[in-house]
């Protein structure tokens, strides 16, 4: 998935002849096989244009000298030339004329980009992407000036339209009308869902719905028809009774987490009705650049084909989502023998940011396939951030609090962060209603402004922050429409300032530059490495994300965080060998029924033999903003003990 990051951004943000014949390039390299097997069938000969005097011994070794010669004398110019310019970005020296920087960036991606920021001191690094020059910035104080410069600058063209319509389905005749609207699209999304009044009331919505359904994360049913739809997903198993469950922990927090953030922001309906919302749009963020690169449905590409479905299902529940908002269906008249629930209302009735959205769409008469598609936008910009950045969290929240990666006087971080949060996250344990049954934990969120507020706890949103340093995947390209001119403000000598002019017309990819930041060793010490008070007394060398989406994210992520410490412990599941594996099939076949003393026998050893796991951090693949796990991880889960009885708790405003 790396490797389609860079072509997307090497074929969307380059000369326009490769972004015209990629496509079709694509096409013609699908139906080849077809294409020669007719040849072969009809026995079709296409080499009878080329002159039998050419021979391979020929033309191969003709090409390799002209290739090299080239190579090397292209090389040799651009390494030497200088732009008399001062202060001109200097372009980074190539190999080829045409496509100069461009095989480097598909091919090498991150990787290349940062083998030249350690081979350089300069503080921005430009390449040419076959004719597009490009500045990437790899020092955070020249980075953090470009919000003085915004009037100069506009989202590129792969942000703003490409990725729309070729990920998210918007057809190719409404882009004139969808580039009138978008100021206003924007503006209306980021007033109903992103800023203001509104944010605040969806937290608290989000937090109501956590209060209610974190005790039940794990319910321990071993019968399917019993657990949550979240427990399904996760393909869980009993490892110890009733007490211990083991799943995959990013299916797990991926089904229960958006069942809390979807609602507030779509209303109660579409997730009830659309089942594999959920899942498609998971689907859809695993599979990101492949859609973006705009590949046909069967292009040979992992995950492609799944992807285009669950694309499709997004699209078409959508539309009939809208289409009921605009055109409500008509309530059935109440005779008088029959009672109403009072849960007769419709999403239309009940305002969403997504009715407001629709409103704006209705002034301007727009397409319901344009409503989807753009929707589609919102909710996955929403949750392709939020549930990564949950799941990296949690994992490195509990995996550095393991025995083997602390100090014998130092306190773990799932230690800290509930002493931190009891008091607005209170855990507890209701009275039981009978001895024999003990009523599970609970808890109760106070108000939604500590989430929102940059100042509340600040060891958890350090760890936050932490993990969106390291797991960070956004490909953000802006173009420089003025003149720009940053000042190098640290390693300027005395008395000389140091100044870089950006060319009109160039890129400065930012998603690549925080990138290279993040994981620079002269920036952070040890990078690589995930460690939770980093930020707790010193702020990052960037300054935090510019996407409206970010306060709301962040709350939410904070908010699922802290429940899930409060309420749960969470421990790595010893892997399985091959043995543990024919036991499980042995167990299930049919006929291998067991007496229950023979169950407890079983259980009992067991427990004497029990394996404990150990922490293995899954490889990330990347996705829209951050990276998601590849594979499962399987942890085991249990319901934490010593809770104390409930308290009197602060109404939520």
């Amino acid at each position: 998935m790396g490797f389609l990051k860079s072509l997307f951004g090497g074929v969307y943000s380059s000369n326009r002849v490769i972004t015209l014949v990629f496509l079709p390039l694509c096409y013609a390299l699908l139906i080849s096989p077809f294409v020669l097997v007719f040849t072969r069938l009809y026995n079709i000969s296409i080499f009878g244009f080329i002159p039998e005097r050419y021979t391979t011994a020929d033309i191969v070794p003709t090409f390799f000298v002209l290739l090299v010669t080239t190579s090397l004398a292209t090389r040799s110019l651009t390494g030497f030339a200088k732009n008399d310019r001062k202060g001109k970005v200097q372009l980074y020296p190539y190999w080829l004329p045409f496509v100069r920087h461009w095989g480097n960036l598909v091919f090498g991606g991150e990787g290349w980009l940062k083998g030249v920021q350690d081979s350089t001191f300069e503080s921005i690094i430009a390449y040419d992407s076959a004719g597009s020059k490009h500045n990437v910035i790899v020092s955070g104080p020249l980075l953090d000036q470009l919000t003085d410069h915004t009037d100069a600058l506009e989202e590129a063209e792969l942000g703003k339209w490409i990725t729309l319509r070729n990920a998210f389905g918007l057809s190719p005749y409404a882009k004139d009308k969808y580039l009138e609207l978008r100021p206003e699209i924007s503006k209306t999304i980021e007033a109903e869902l992103f800023k203001g009044k509104q944010v605040s009331h969806i937290i608290s919505r989000a937090l109501n719905i956590l209060s209610q359904s974190l005790p039940d994360l794990i319910t321990f049913n071993s019968s399917i028809v019993d657990q949550m739809q979240w427990e399904r997903v996760s393909v869980f198993e009993l490892t110890d009774g009733t007490d211990e469950v083991e799943a995959d922990l990013f299916a797990l927090i991926n089904e229960f987490f958006c069942n809390a953030i979807l609602p507030p922001i779509t209303g109660d309906g579409l997730p009830e009705t659309y089942q594999l919302l959920i899942s498609d749009l998971a689907s859809f963020n695993q599979s990101f650049y492949a859609l973006a690169m705009g590949f046909p449905r069967l292009f040979p590409v992992p995950g492609l084909p799944g992807a285009s479905l669950a694309r499709r299902r997004l699209s078409q529940h959508l539309i009939t989502f809208f289409n009921d908002l605009s055109d409500p269906p008509v309530k059935r008249v109440v005779q008088d023998d029959e009672s109403m629930s009072g849960e007769e209302d419709t999403d239309a009735e009940i305002p969403t940011p997504l009715t407001a959205l629709n409103e704006l769409f209705e002034q301007h008469e727009v397409p319901l396939e344009a409503r989807a598609a753009i929707t589609i936008e919102v909710l996955h910009r929403v949750v392709s951030q939020t549930i990564p950045l949950a799941f990296w969290t949690i994992l490195h929240i509990y995996s550095s609090s393991s025995k083997s990666n602390l100090d014998d006087t130092e306190i773990s971080p799932v230690v800290r962060i509930r002493g931190e949060t009891k008091d607005w996250a209170a855990a507890y344990q209701p009275p039981s209603i009978h001895p024999r049954f003990p009523s599970p934990p609970a808890i109760d969120f106070l108000s939604p402004t500590q989430a929102l507020s940059d100042i509340s706890f600040p060891y958890l949103r350090s760890c936050i922050t932490e993990a969106k340093r390291l797991y960070s995947s956004s490909f953000t390209a802006l173009k420089v429409t003025k003149p720009i001119t940053l000042k190098e403000t640290v390693f300027s000598p005395p008395g000389a300032e140091e100044k870089w002019e950006l060319d009109v017309g160039s890129y400065i990819d930012v998603g690549l530059s925080r990138t290279l930041i993040n994981s620079s060793s002269a920036d952070y010490l040890l990078p690589k490495d995930f460690k939770p008070d980093r930020f707790l007394d010193t702020p990052p060398v960037t300054k935090p994300s510019s996407d409206v989406a970010d306060d709301l994210t962040t709350a939410l992520v904070l908010s699922l965080v802290a429940g899930v410490v409060q309420l749960w412990e969470i421990a790595p599941a010893p892997k399985k060998g091959i043995v543990d594996l024919w036991h499980e099939v042995h167990e299930n076949m049919p006929g291998a029924e067991e007496t229950k003393e023979e169950k407890d026998k079983k259980e009992e050893e067991k427990k004497k033999t029990r394996k404990v796991g150990t922490w293995a951090t899954p490889k990330g693949i990347d996705g829209a903003y951050f990276k998601v796990p590849k594979g499962e991880l399987r942890v085991r889960i249990r319901r934490r003990e010593g809770l104390a009885g409930p308290k009197t708790v602060k109404a939520r405003r």
